[in-house]
């Protein structure tokens, strides 16, 4: 799957409330994707501390789940903003290419 055909199958993934306003939807995609942010964050530092970070099986599974629900607000949020993941993705390599990489 490439990242046009899994923004659009997002988008049908979510019925937003009637009395949603179009500026709370950003918020909502927004803090989505913060809270999970926090939420891989915690799972990282758990790694670290509990298993010295080996990954197991499980833990895999954990990070993975954390950061699909990432990925499905950021298309969430592109969506909105009519903006397609695959732009996001393409420009960001151009950007990390330009980096001084030592």
């Amino acid at each position: 799957m490439n990242l046009a055909e899994y923004q659009q199958q997002a988008e049908r993934t979510f019925q937003p409330p009637s009395n949603l306003e179009n500026s709370l939807a950003y918020i909502t995609w927004v803090l989505g994707v913060s809270a999970k942010a926090g939420e891989l964050s915690w799972r990282v530092t758990q790694l670290i501390d509990e298993s010295d970070g080996e990954m197991d099986y499980q833990t895999t599974l954990q990070i993975m789940e954390v950061m699909g629900f990432i990925l499905w607000n950021m298309s969430q949020l592109a969506s909105e903003l009519k903006i397609n993941l695959s732009d996001i993705a393409v420009s960001n390599l151009q950007k990390v290419a330009q980096l001084d990489n030592p």
